[in-house]
């Protein structure tokens, strides 16, 4: 049975900054714009929202 204060390994796979953090690779604009609207719709036009989450969606999937 694991103890919490066992060592544990960072990930050795992908690139990793100087503090041994994983770099996630960069998203394109759209794929930004997708997930904050996703993530975030209240406040706005929930019609709005919701035909701006389907065009970016279909932008990324055109990529894709």
């Amino acid at each position: 049975m694991p103890h919490e204060f066992d060592p544990c390994e960072a990930p050795i796979e992908g690139e990793v900054d100087k503090w041994g953090f994983t770099i996630k690779p960069s998203i394109s604009d759209d794929e930004l714009i997708f997930r904050c609207l996703n993530n975030a719709p209240c406040g706005c036009d929930k019609k709005q929202a919701m035909r701006l989450i389907k065009i970016y969606e279909d932008k990324i999937n055109d990529f894709s």
